[in-house]
């Protein structure tokens, strides 16, 4: 009995077929798999959350450093990594099977989410400080 292949969507151009189902990241590499580190880097489902990271640590650097001010807080930005983050912290908790890599996705959604939610927070709390600030004046 054999299994029936992956459903590839229509709208998929015949090039990305073959990248369908195969969670393997770079061929050239699979020789060397016999090492650890290398076949756990190999692997789509553990390579996408160390590349996200950057996502959040870029931002977590900024708010212990203070810069950028936080007048020059990219609110759009922060607001859709902060959804991003949420949801896809949701998604990795309901996928199954649970193993390293979607605990991995897990934890850095849920650090996107609440680092970029902070710089969503300090954004229109010192917007909010401005406003009052003007109506004082006025």
């Amino acid at each position: 009995m054999t299994t029936a292949p992956a459903a590839i969507p229509k709208l998929l151009p015949k090039y990305f077929h073959k990248y369908v189902g195969n969670p393997v990241v770079f061929k050239f590499l699979v020789p060397y798999e016999k090492y650890g580190f290398i076949k756990y880097f190999n692997s789509a489902y553990n390579l996408a959350p160390c590349f996200k990271w950057a996502l959040s640590i870029v931002p977590l650097c900024g708010i212990i450093s203070g810069n950028p001010p936080v007048e020059m807080i990219d609110f759009n930005s922060s607001l859709a990594l902060t959804a991003t983050g949420f949801v896809w912290f949701f998604y990795a908790l309901i996928i199954q099977p649970q193993n390293s890599g979607s605990r991995a996705l897990a934890l850095v959604n849920a650090c996107l989410f609440s680092i970029n939610g902070f710089n969503c927070y300090r954004y229109l709390n010192y917007k909010n400080s401005l406003k009052i600030k003007d109506e004082k004046k006025a």
